[in-house]
C-alpha cells in the first residue's frame, strides 16, 4: 500500500508527530483565511460620493497646506542664508581710516565703511556684499553664489565697467571708482 509522505517521514524518523500536527494546523488556518477573505469581498459596500461642500473643503485644505509648505520652505531658506553669512562673513573692524563704499540697493544708495584694501577688493569683485536682514555683510564670491541660488535678491550686484562708445568725446576722461567727494 501507498502511504502518505508524512507517514513515510515519520517511519524513517526524520520528523515527529508534533511537526505533523503543526503542519496540519497551519494548513487549516490558511484554508479558513481564504474562505473568510472571499466573504469579505462579497460583503464590500460602496462608499457614498463626496458632496460638493466636502470637495470644496478638501480643495481649501490642499491650498492651505501648500501655503504652509511654502512658508516653511522660505523660513528654511532664510535660516540657510543666515548660517552661510554667519559662518563665512569677512570681519570689518571699525577703524578711523575707513572709507565709505557706496552701492545701490533696490533703488537706494547705501554706504558701507570699509578699509581701502577691502574697497579695492569689492570693486574688483573679489568680495561680494550680501543683505542679511537689513545688515550688509561682506562674503567671498563662492558663498555669494550659494546665497544667490537660494535667494537672488539678497546678493548686491555692482554695475560692471562699461566700455565707452567709439564716438564718445569724453572716452579719454575716465572717472575713478574711488573718487571721494
Amino acid at each position: 500500500m501507498v502511504s502518505s509522505l508524512q507517514e513515510q517521514l515519520l517511519k524513517a524518523g526524520l520528523i515527529d508527530q508534533k511537526k505533523i500536527d503543526e503542519a496540519q494546523k497551519q494548513k487549516r488556518q490558511q484554508a479558513t483565511a481564504k474562505k473568510s477573505k472571499g466573504k469579505k469581498k462579497a460583503a464590500r459596500v460602496e462608499r457614498p460620493q463626496p458632496t460638493p461642500e466636502q470637495l470644496e473643503k478638501a480643495a481649501r485644505d490642499r491650498e492651505l497646506e501648500q501655503q504652509r509648505a511654502e512658508v516653511r520652505r522660505q523660513r528654511e531658506v532664510a535660516a540657510q542664508v543666515r548660517q552661510l553669512v554667519r559662518d563665512n562673513r569677512i570681519p570689518r573692524p571699525e577703524r578711523d581710516d575707513d572709507i565709505p563704499f557706496h552701492f545701490d540697493n533696490k533703488g537706494k544708495i547705501k554706504r558701507l565703511l570699509v578699509s581701502a584694501d577691502v574697497h579695492k577688493k569689492i570693486s574688483a569683485g573679489q568680495i561680494k556684499i550680501v543683505n542679511d536682514n537689513g545688515v550688509f555683510e561682506l562674503v567671498p564670491p563662492a558663498v555669494a553664489e550659494k546665497i544667490r541660488a537660494r535667494n537672488p535678491s539678497l546678493v548686491i550686484d555692482l554695475p560692471e565697467e562699461q566700455s565707452p562708445d567709439a564716438d564718445d568725446p569724453y572716452a579719454a576722461y575716465q572717472v575713478p571708482d574711488d573718487l571721494m567727494w
